[in-house]
């Protein structure tokens, strides 16, 4: 069934509903499972097959991350599609291949000006210092980052929109949808207890602009672009994936220099996610998305 042609939800049974958000659930786990267990499979084919090859291990791991990803990419859109397609019964619409480039291109470049000028304000502040990575090669340390970065951010966006936003909005309407995928990225981002509250705050606001983006574009592309290219950017000056948003000072090209109880309160804890000026963008993103979709009529479904 069509998303445009889908029943109100004021008109949906609620054993329907019940079907609905259990279908959700199903198909925001099934990319997880298909992209990592193909990511595990790739890294240890890879080290199978060229494990005898010594003199050239170094170029072989540079390229081994990049690759795993891809694979893990294709893996994880692949299982959705093809789940869309064995129990909707449709073709995903909401991944038609015309706007594809295009939109990725425009998610990829607002990820871009949004971490640039969240990272000169940490930087001008004097919140973060750049150096090269101390213990790895700078080299395989951004191919890696970036790389396993982008396969985190999309995920990350197929669960959220496709999962979630997409499926609550027809059960539970716009204003539920909106709600729900933020919970979503508040729980999938919150496995580690001793995150801070705020980075857990910057995941819920996360969720919420994936689901608005979706409402305002009934496509994913979008949100896909803007956090695959969030993602690649975070793990690749973190050192971290960007499902676990762990920092790690080994492999970062940033580090976070002592300066007073301001500075510290600026910045956060554990990274770029979780500070106060990302806070106040992700806010604004949110009230701005909001009235946007508002205007365009898309919370107006009973």
């Amino acid at each position: 069934m069509s998303d445009a042609l889908a029943p109100s939800p004021g008109r949906i049974a609620p054993g329907r509903r019940i079907v609905i958000l259990v279908w959700a659930m199903i198909l925001t786990a099934a990319p997880f499972i298909a992209g990592f267990v193909t990511m595990g499979a790739v890294d240890v084919g890879i080290d199978l097959a060229f494990s005898p090859v010594s003199g050239a291990r170094f170029y072989i791991d540079l390229v081994a991350g990049p690759l795993a990803a891809l694979a893990s990419i294709a893996a994880a859109v692949g299982a959705y599609v093809l789940l869309v397609r064995l129990a909707e019964r449709r073709w995903p619409s909401e991944l038609a291949l015309a706007p594809a480039l295009p939109e990725l291109g425009r998610g990829i470049a607002l990820a871009v000006i949004a971490f640039g000028l969240l990272m000169g304000v940490l930087t001008l502040s004097g919140g973060v210092v750049w150096r090269p990575p101390p213990l790895v090669d700078w080299r395989w340390a951004l191919a890696t980052g970036l790389s396993q970065g982008a396969f985190g951010g999309l995920l990350l966006g197929l669960m959220v929109q496709g999962g979630i936003a997409r499926l609550g909005t027809q059960a539970l309407g716009p204003a539920v949808g909106v709600v729900l995928a933020a919970l979503a990225a508040f729980w999938i981002l919150s496995f580690d207890v001793e995150r801070p509250p705020i980075q857990r705050a910057n995941a819920a606001l996360g969720g919420a602009i994936l689901a608005l983006v979706w409402l305002r574009r009934q496509r994913l592309w979008l949100g896909l672009g803007l956090f695959m290219g969030w993602g690649a950017l975070v793990g690749a000056v973190i050192g971290g994936y960007s499902l676990q948003c762990g920092y790690d000072s080994t492999e970062a090209f940033i580090y976070e220099p002592g300066r007073g109880v301001l500075i510290a309160w600026l910045r956060g804890e554990g990274g770029p996610e979780s500070s106060v000026p990302l806070l106040a963008g992700c806010v604004l993103a949110v009230v701005w998305l909001t009235w946007r979709a508002w205007k365009e009529g898309r919370f107006s479904r009973a």
